[in-house]
């Protein structure tokens, strides 16, 4: 329902769509019960834009009646029983049902690698959010049920027939890559200025733009957003950082000056690089791109997006060309502290998202000509944030200049690898006892140094080439040790060549 919008119960018909076997199945057994079924989510989207859904394997359907009915008309067609329900999602349940022997092999197709189809069903939805502009539209049914549905791309189905149902326009919207509000754009972020944050939730999700007259409201009434309890914004957030296009969604924001209003710290990169007249690279694309290029998790993600915001006060320029932005990853990190209490973040994944961003610049130090010392270092000294900040790292990589590209992934690689083969290296339970080395220099009088390590490598490789046994007392140890003294040149010799070896 955009503006000007209202919804119709008219039923248009198409050339009906080529179903699954297995869904015509379903929907038959529906409609022998006189019972209203639609096709719904991702595949009536496919259906919209002339695609083929024979080979997909999983199908969401709203069906008039109630989650008992539905129970048990699986159980009759098939002998399944749902998957336990989903606490945020108590009125849908999903059934995952096998291939049998008597499937057609055209069918072969229709299954996920585990050889089940998947249906995600739900009785029809009978709700609608206390807007004023909805009241006295007396929605019913399926047109009640795809009103629920909040975005337009979201509320059109399938009928058993191939019959499209489409009561808000979704799919023009959808042939057009709009992101609409099944509500009216005029009022709804007035109503309701949550839906701020939804918007931008879906743009990062579907990767569409909001509709002219979307943004346009958004940005006259982005102020509401003051109303709206901070810790729906964190959850929000959440969401669009982790889309499929989170630079889109951010990008939406920063257009309707929702992003000034949540988090200012981040709206100043907007503007930041133009001020600069081309003498650093655009801070604000960067961060979009880093976000988008991180792995879906949302410390990750939030690192990404705040990563740079220190450097608004900490660039400097040197002479003519030189700009520098010293300890921004500092001002960063404080800057992060004032948005974690804001949006009311956990303390645990606040604490995690700080030291990613204080500590973004640690992994890019390393070279090839690290030691494997140094290795453990960074290993002991970032503990738990490893991972992640290897994940940064490789995300925050945009330049265009394709050796950098090359050079800085090789980097990351050869550190990735070092770090599984040290790891590896010290998880093994060394077959010499503890105090070998206090005790050789208890037996040969020696001091700390070189010289411990050498005779303990000795030893390793006596083990190695089966002329010592592991596990044995300190004393076989020490008297080898103490043999080696009083062999001849070309024992220790072979000795040494077998410990190299």
């Amino acid at each position: 329902m955009g503006k000007g919008q209202q919804p119709t119960s008219e039923v248009q018909t198409f050339p009906a769509p080529v179903y699954p076997e297995v869904l015509k199945k379903v929907f038959d057994a529906f409609v022998s019960r006189d019972i209203e079924a639609y096709l719904i989510g991702p595949r009536a989207r496919d259906l919209a834009r002339g695609e083929d859904i024979s080979g997909h394997h999983s199908f969401d359907l709203t069906v008039d009646t109630s989650l008992a009915q539905i129970e048990s008309l699986f159980s009759d067609l098939f002998g399944v029983v749902p998957k336990p329900v989903k606490e945020d999602r108590p009125r849908l349940v999903t059934f995952k049902i096998p291939k049998t022997p008597t499937d057609d092999d055209a069918d072969n197709d229709n299954q996920d690698s585990s050889g089940h189809w998947t249906f995600n069903m739900g009785p029809f939805r009978n709700y609608l959010p206390p807007l004023r502009s909805l009241r006295g539209q007396n929605l019913s049914g399926i047109i009640l049920d795809l009103a629920t549905r909040e975005i337009t791309i979201q509320a059109f189905g399938y009928d058993h027939e191939g019959g499209l149902i489409d009561p808000f326009g979704g799919t023009r919207d959808l042939a057009d890559n709009l992101v609409r509000p099944v509500f009216p754009t005029e009022t709804v972020f007035r109503e309701s200025a949550g839906w701020l944050l939804k918007v931008a939730r879906y743009v990062a999700r579907y990767g569409y733009r909001a509709a002219p007259e979307v943004r346009s409201s958004a940005s006259r009434d982005a102020s509401n957003l003051l109303d709206v309890p901070r810790e729906f914004w964190r959850r929000e957030m959440d969401k669009i950082l982790c889309g499929s296009h989170a630079g889109l969604g951010l990008q939406f924001m920063a257009d309707t000056r929702v992003l000034s209003f949540l988090l200012p710290e981040v709206a100043n990169l907007v503007t930041f690089s133009a001020e600069a007249e081309g003498r650093h690279k655009d801070i604000w694309d960067h961060t979009k791109q880093v976000v988008d290029n991180a792995e879906t998790n949302t410390i990750v993600r939030w690192a990404a997006l705040c990563h740079d915001i220190g450097k608004v006060w900490t660039r400097q320029y040197f002479g003519k060309d030189k700009v520098h932005f010293f300890r921004h990853e500092d001002m960063s990190a404080l800057l992060f502290e004032g948005i974690a209490a804001r949006l009311q973040i956990p303390s645990e994944t606040a604490h995690k998202i700080h030291y990613l961003i204080k500590n973004h610049s640690r992994i890019n130090l390393y070279r090839e000509d690290w030691t494997d010392s140094a290795v453990r270092r960074l290993i002991r000294d970032v503990g738990e944030h490893l991972d992640r900040l290897i994940a940064f790292s490789r995300a925050d990589l945009t330049s265009k200049r394709a050796e950098r590209v090359e050079l800085v992934r090789s980097l990351l690689a050869d550190l990735q690898l070092r770090i599984i083969r040290i790891k590896e290296a010290d998880a093994r339970v060394s077959p010499l006892p503890k105090d070998i080395g206090n005790r050789i220099m208890e037996r040969f009088n020696l001091s700390p140094g070189p010289e411990i390590g050498r005779l303990r490598s000795l030893l390793l490789g006596a083990i190695n080439d089966g002329r010592l046994a592991g596990g044995e007392k300190d004393d076989v140890y020490l008297d080898f040790i103490e043999g080696l003294a009083s062999a001849s040149p070309d024992d220790v010799d072979q000795n040494k060549k077998t410990t190299t070896s």
